[in-house]
């Protein structure tokens, strides 16, 4: 029962784990001639209510807060690759794909 309580605590922790957080202010936004109430991602100028929390183009998931805006790294991180492999960043599904430097068709483990 304590290896499955301790398995089970390990595993939630990795499920919120992030590579990288930062945290920027929400400055009052003008588009159109309209101030915007929320936030106005950075990077696709996608809007936001106060409150929301999104994923964005860039592997981020953000939040909106009154006067900042929090972002982190969906992908949990940088990845050493193995010896002789290289580890790309699919933006599409968010995660390191690792595969042989001169072959992209075959895998690599990682450590």
């Amino acid at each position: 029962m304590k290896t499955l309580f301790c398995l089970t605590v390990l595993c939630a922790s990795l499920a919120v784990c992030h590579g990288a957080c930062y945290l920027m202010n929400n400055d009052a936004q003008i588009k159109e001639g309209e101030l915007v109430r929320g936030c106005v991602d950075h990077f696709d100028k996608s809007e936001h209510p106060i409150g929301a929390t999104w994923n964005s183009h860039q592997c981020l998931s953000c939040t909106c807060e009154e006067t900042t805006i929090s972002c982190c790294t969906r992908y949990g991180g940088v990845v050493k690759a193995p010896e002789g492999c290289e580890a790309i960043l699919d933006e599409e599904q968010c995660e390191y794909k690792i595969h042989k430097k001169n072959d992209p068709s075959a895998p690599c483990i990682p450590f």
